[in-house]
């Protein structure tokens, strides 16, 4: 849910358009948007083989997760929670001109949308931690269940089944959200988390680098984290 221009243009439109998504933050998004696919799938599908799929697909999210808590401060300014994170008035003042159908037009996230951001990387969250102390009492338990009681494990297991439902109505509303920049505000959106790049914003919104260096850094020590954390506990 993020501001965006329009899309196409060829030749000298293409290299005037200004650099406003980091490439880590990009690969970010679509392997969450990957990775909570398969887990809402293989979880509501259900299987031996599903399950096995379900928690690596788990373990890849939580290391996003973390890797994006990290970005939003050590990444370029539109990746930052401080770009994008702001009080109730300019929420409420974002929802007013969203409603009457001219909203402020900005590089990066909007208000409304930064909120809804943390929203579901908390969601996640929540339901990647459950899963790894999460049972079924037949086939399928998280590899951290044998540091916790019985009660905390039953406790996991019933905010791990709400879940999907938690999840995936927030991806919902982020779809939504994508329906309506496109058909009332006349913004297509999705293309930009491709390219990174925006044709209609002045040079000086951009960002001066992709930070390829420190996005392996941080995407390597988030993938070690969630390594140790299931394999070494």
């Amino acid at each position: 849910m993020s501001e965006s221009g329009a899309e196409g243009g060829t030749g000298a439109e293409q290299e005037s358009r200004v650099l406003i998504w980091d490439l880590p933050l990009r690969l970010f998004h679509w392997a969450l948007a990957i990775a909570v696919s398969v887990c809402l799938y293989t979880g509501l599908t259900g299987g031996f083989e599903a399950m096995d799929w379900h928690q690596r697909s788990g373990f890849v999210a939580l290391g996003l997760v973390l890797f994006r808590v990290a970005w939003g401060f050590a990444g370029t300014r539109h990746a930052r929670f401080a770009s994008f994170l702001r009080g109730p008035a300019p929420v409420l003042a974002w929802a007013r001109a969203a409603l009457r159908g001219n909203p402020p037009d900005e590089a990066g996230h909007n208000a409304l949308a930064g909120w809804t951001i943390v929203a579901l990387l908390l969601a996640v969250a929540v339901q990647a931690t459950t899963g790894l102390f999460a049972s079924d009492d037949l086939f399928v338990e998280g590899p951290l269940v044998h540091l916790v009681e019985d009660e905390t494990v039953s406790f996991a297991t019933t905010v791990h089944a709400w879940g999907p439902w938690t999840v995936g109505g927030l991806v919902g509303l982020h779809l939504a959200a994508l329906l309506v920049h496109r058909l009332w505000f006349g913004e297509r959106i999705v293309l930009p988390m491709v390219t990174g790049r925006r044709r209609d914003v002045p040079p000086e919104a951009g960002v001066d680098g992709q930070r390829l260096l420190a996005g392996l850094i941080l995407g390597a020590v988030s993938a070690g984290i969630v390594w140790w954390v299931v394999t070494r506990l």
